[in-house]
């Protein structure tokens, strides 16, 4: 039987807490590090498909957020100006149904809150004001250094999110490239809304260089929003830059009402540029490794961030009820990559079809969508069997 090991974790976010509530589950001590005074977070939404509700099963935070979270009945998409619908997949019961878990919408510090409880209850110690600046191999084991001393442990691994400070000791990850993207981002209560605009479903809304994605939280009395547009570039990577609400509303002028009315009882948001990150060769080196955004940060165009950050820390719990620390490293990112990589590329696709140049190109591929979708339903709602049926609780390691 594989002995327990001291494990150190950098970074108390969605990747950094569900390690420690993995590791916890499968027997290790675990102590997470974390540069922030407090375990605060800017208020978002999340979408977390069957794959990522699995993982949360299996570590031991699935009914906290399922009492959380809102079950939306589809998702949608639109064309901007006529509200006309090109294409619908079921979700709420159906996918229960067809890929074995549902489908939830959760705010992000609700997330934060259920896995904080599971790794808690797993017994894992969460150090706060305390940075990381480098992690290495020793005898037999691993180092942390710190601002404040150095921490000694069995294993470190960094789940400190696209500004890690220990991709640098793993790989050489070059530089981020700007996606020509920038989202912005932002909460409106349900009162300042008509009711008709929060039905319990997710609406990506489709435009020129444009497009918007609205869904409801916390039992329909918020309701979320990012709307990403084009920019030629944009210097800062990161999501908690403020935004100027009449800025927001400018580059959507002349979307369908619905719309409009949304962006007019938004009074805060949050921009942020979004950078695509080429693959790194490696994740890990000797008992050093890195997960979630750390290793592979993807764009938000197939909703996928938060469940593969999800998926790794299940993963690398059972590869080291498998295998010795060194090699379970080693069995983990062989299992994950190739998956990873692929996400990484799709959600790169996604964000090019929502973003037509010109609106008779938007008119062709939502007519092609449409027809696609009317003529071949099942085919159509199978595109995500991929994504969503992927088990990371019996998945080769």
């Amino acid at each position: 039987m594989v002995r327990r090991l001291d494990i150190v974790v950098v970074g108390a976010g969605v990747a950094g807490l569900a390690c420690a509530a993995a590791l916890g589950r499968a027997g290790h001590s675990v102590t997470v590090v974390e540069q922030a005074p407090a375990l605060t977070e800017v208020g978002a939404g999340l979408q977390l498909s069957p794959n990522a509700v699995r993982a949360l099963d299996w570590i031991g935070a699935g009914e906290a957020v399922r009492a959380l979270a809102a079950r939306p009945e589809a998702v949608e998409l639109r064309l901007h100006r006529s509200a006309s619908v090109v294409y619908r997949m079921a979700l709420g019961r159906a996918a229960e149904t067809r890929w074995g878990a549902p489908y939830l919408h959760l705010h992000r510090a609700d997330l934060l809150c259920a896995l904080e409880g599971a790794a808690r209850a797993q017994g894992a110690q969460i150090r706060l004001g305390l940075r990381a600046e480098r992690a290495g191999d020793r005898r037999g084991g691993a180092s942390l250094y710190t601002d404040a001393g150095t921490l000694d442990a069995d294993l470190v691994i960094g789940a400190d999110g696209v500004r890690s400070a220990l991709r640098g000791d793993l790989a050489n990850p070059g530089k981020p490239l700007f996606s020509g993207h920038v989202a912005w981002r932002g909460l409106v209560p349900a009162e300042r809304l008509p009711a008709g605009l929060l039905s319990p479903r997710t609406t990506v809304w489709m435009g020129p260089r444009r497009h918007l994605v609205t869904y409801p939280l916390r039992e329909g009395r918020l309701m979320n929003i990012v709307a990403v547009e084009e920019q030629e570039s944009w210097t800062a990577e990161g999501w908690s830059a403020p935004g100027d609400p009449d800025a927001l509303r400018a580059s959507f002028a002349g979307w369908h009402p619905e719309v409009e009315t949304l962006f007019a009882a938004l009074t805060e948001t949050y921009r942020w540029g979004l950078f695509g990150h080429r693959p790194l060769r490696r994740w890990s080196r000797g008992r050093v490794a890195i997960l979630g955004d750390a290793a592979h940060p993807t764009l938000p165009f197939l909703a996928q961030g938060a469940g593969m950050a999800l998926e790794d820390a299940v993963v690398l719990a059972r590869a080291l009820t498998a295998y010795e620390p060194t090699q379970a490293l080693e069995a983990w990112e062989r299992a994950r990559k190739p998956r990873a990589t692929r996400l990484q590329q799709a959600a790169a696709r996604n964000g090019r079809r929502f973003h037509a140049r010109v609106a008779p190109e938007q008119w062709i591929k939502a007519a092609a969508l449409g027809a696609f979708a009317r003529l071949a339903p099942e085919t159509a709602q199978g595109l995500n069997d991929w994504v969503y049926r992927y088990d990371p609780t019996t998945a080769p390691v």
